[in-house]
C-alpha cells in the first residue's frame, strides 16, 4: 500500500511540473502573439499611410498601441 501511495504521489507530482512548465510556455505564447498583432497593426497603419488614408492610420496606430500595452501587461503580470 505504501508504494502504491507514493507512487500515485509521484505521478502526481510530475503531472503538476508538466503543467507549470506548459503554462510557463502558453504565457510567452501570449506575449508572442500580442507582439506580432502589433507589428501586423503597424503594417496595416504604414499602407494606410502611404494610400492617404488618414482615418485607418489612427485606427490602426491605436490598434498597434493596445497590442503592445497588452503584450507589455503580460510581460510584467507573468
Amino acid at each position: 500500500v505504501y508504494r502504491v501511495n507514493w507512487l500515485w504521489t509521484k505521478a502526481l507530482h510530475d503531472c503538476w511540473n508538466e503543467e507549470v512548465i506548459l503554462v510557463k510556455h502558453e504565457m510567452q505564447w501570449s506575449i508572442n502573439f500580442f507582439t506580432h498583432r502589433a507589428k501586423q497593426w503597424l503594417c496595416h497603419m504604414h499602407n494606410a499611410t502611404s494610400a492617404g488614408l488618414t482615418g485607418h492610420t489612427c485606427y490602426a496606430a491605436r490598434q498597434s498601441h493596445i497590442y503592445d500595452l497588452l503584450a507589455a501587461h503580460a510581460e510584467d503580470a507573468f
